[in-house]
């Protein structure tokens, strides 16, 4: 029970740190209003009867597949999380697993990415376990953004605007790359500027903390093989994602190319990381309306592909999470974990 009530304080204390900041106020008109209108472009001209044809004929068997190589995908995510933690502590494989499950169980029901601070809190309060959880992030787009990047080099037909928006992609995640890897050699710089801020010393010290589990955080993926390990989990993770949408394009009777099914992914991830709505209604539609169309999918077979993509996922991921939520009860605390 102890444990269930410290992830309920932190996603408490984040409302109340967002209503003190006025952040609602104007962020949700902003996010309905883009949902509301993305949602809109991408439902217009649907044929509704064929859409609950398609998903009433749906081959079951493939489903369950699909949703296996989804739940894959998340244990392979966790292993890469225990893989950027144990640079630091070493923690049992089964309470990244519950954790990490969990995180992503509040992503999807909750708004502001809270999940990432649930699972960072029932693993550790400390800044470092928040900062490999953003780092693998980052790490998850680079390598998404670079593999359909080379896959799109296959395809027989690219659309102008994939081409520019690849471009655009790649140009970013290998800026973010060199950032991310440069980040750590300014660490003396960061001392001293922290130091020189107006502000008070609590405040410094907890500043240096911050920047501290960053610079480790990053440091970890010089080991070379901690950082062929992440990049290798990554890769994985994205090959069984596009290999469960392949599959579950079977399962509706549509035919899905492995390529377009990781550029599928990869507007996924773009979509996802604008500020939405829970579940990101409106702008999955709209990506996966943008993706698929120019590659023989009708608006209406896509649309109705996304659909059961996403109550695919949910099920996959409420498993996973409330099987976590009830370990965790049991627990109390994430402490028992540790090697």
């Amino acid at each position: 029970m102890q444990g269930a009530a410290q992830v309920a304080s932190v996603i408490s204390e984040r409302k109340t740190s967002q209503r003190k900041s006025g952040y609602p106020y104007w962020k949700w008109p902003i996010v309905i209003g883009l949902s509301v209108f993305l949602l809109y472009l991408a439902l217009r001209g649907v044929e509704w009867r064929r859409v609950g044809n398609i998903v009433a004929h749906c081959r079951v068997s493939y489903l369950i597949l699909a949703c296996s190589c989804g739940a894959l995908s998340y244990i392979v995510r966790a292993m890469r999380w225990r893989i950027l933690l144990s640079a630091k502590e070493k923690l049992a494989y089964a309470t990244v697993l519950w954790a990490s499950s969990v995180g992503y169980l509040a992503n999807n029901y909750l708004p502001a990415r809270a999940g990432e601070l649930v699972r960072t809190a029932m693993i550790s309060s400390k800044t470092y376990v928040f900062t490999t959880a953003m780092t693998e992030r980052v790490i998850e787009f680079v390598i998404l953004v670079l593999m359909a990047f080379f896959l799109s080099l296959t395809l027989p037909q690219r659309p102008v605007w994939l081409v520019r928006l690849m471009l655009l992609t790649t140009v970013s995640a290998l800026a973010a790359t060199a950032f991310f890897l440069l980040l750590p050699r300014v660490d003396r710089a960061r001392t001293g500027l922290v130091t020189r801020l107006p502000v008070s010393g609590r405040t410094k010290d907890r500043l240096h903390g911050i920047a501290e589990s960053v610079t480790l955080a990053l440091i970890a993926l010089r080991d070379p093989l901690r950082l062929f390990q992440v990049c290798g989990a990554t890769t994985i993770v994205w090959a069984l994602d596009a290999t469960a949408a392949v599959i579950l394009a079977r399962a509706l009777g549509m035919h899905l190319l492995f390529s377009v099914a990781v550029l599928l992914s990869t507007g996924l991830a773009i979509g996802n990381a604008l500020p939405s709505t829970p579940g990101a209604v409106g702008i999955f539609q709209f990506a996966a309306v943008t993706v698929l169309t120019p590659f023989n999918y009708t608006q209406t077979e896509a649309i109705a592909y996304i659909l059961v993509a996403q109550a695919a996922g949910y099920v996959v991921i409420t498993t996973l999470g409330l099987i976590g939520l009830w370990r965790y009860r049991l627990t109390g605390t994430t402490e028992t974990g540790r090697l």
